[in-house]
């Protein structure tokens, strides 16, 4: 097409409004140019690329990503607000590392977050206790005079009588315990001068003790198995410091038995 006055006029009018538009916006960008951030948008990195001098400052009611991140390394339910729970949390890891127990998260306490984090501890696992098939014969008896020697045996003759029990020989001041837990029925000197114990254990069973320096307990007193009850001693001028033990396995006290199988299997 010709090229005419009239065409040159309307090509010259549109390339001077073009030139003006451009002067009043600037340069225009392209449509690919990228959308620039606003500056009131805090990002928050990744949890690969994070650095603690990125990470935003947070106080009580904050909320997002950040608080997430922040209740993950913890240690505390991730909810993403910033709550009591979160707040003490901070606070006590702002004292343990020597820092001002505010509550506010900034750069001092993320560098300490994200360099010396809090060890969480582990979930202690329960496990369920299972009965044993096979009970032990003696459970719930220990050795009244632990560490003793076996000396004169049940049976053996003396002026007038057998003997009724078994002793064990210690050291003056040894330890005498109660074999089993139970109530003491009977304690004090007997007419030879010898002082005695004599216990109802939770079996049933009657138990006695002579001879002994002094007594830890009084009739009516209840004691668990191993207490101490007494100590080693020679009351009754026996001729030598030992317990004089006796067995009643059937609770009647005209009912001895040998104690020495059962001592054998609990004095090891």
């Amino acid at each position: 097409m010709p090229v005419t006055r009239r065409t040159r006029s309307s090509l010259a009018a549109a390339t001077v409004g073009t030139a003006l538009l451009a002067g009043m916006l600037g340069t225009v960008p392209s449509a690919s140019a990228a959308p620039t951030t606003p500056a009131a948008v805090v990002v928050v990195p990744s949890a690969t690329s994070m650095h603690w001098s990125q990470m935003p400052v947070l106080e009580p009611g904050a909320r997002g990503r950040a608080v997430k991140m922040l209740q993950d390394i913890l240690g505390v339910q991730k909810s993403g607000r910033y709550g009591p729970v979160t707040l003490r949390a901070v606070k006590r890891f702002q004292k343990y590392r020597h820092l001002r127990a505010a509550g506010y998260v900034g750069p001092l306490t993320w560098k300490q977050l994200f360099t010396n984090p809090p060890q969480q501890k582990k979930k202690s696992r329960t496990i369920k206790a299972t009965r044993s098939t096979t009970r032990p014969a003696l459970t719930g008896r220990t050795c009244p005079a632990p560490g003793a020697a076996f000396g004169q045996g049940f049976g053996a003759p003396r002026t007038g009588h057998l003997h009724q029990g078994l002793d064990l020989f210690a050291a003056r001041g040894s330890r005498i315990k109660a074999i089993e837990s139970g109530v003491v029925i009977r304690e004090g000197r007997q007419n030879n001068g010898a002082l005695r114990i004599v216990l109802k254990g939770s079996s049933g069973a009657k138990f006695f003790y002579g001879h002994m320096d002094k007594d830890l307990v009084q009739a009516g007193d209840r004691v668990t198995r191993g207490q101490t009850i007494g100590l080693m001693g020679d009351t009754g001028s026996p001729g030598a410091v030992h317990l004089h033990f006796e067995y009643w396995k059937s609770g009647g006290e005209s009912d001895a038995v040998d104690p020495e199988p059962l001592l054998r299997s609990i004095c090891r």
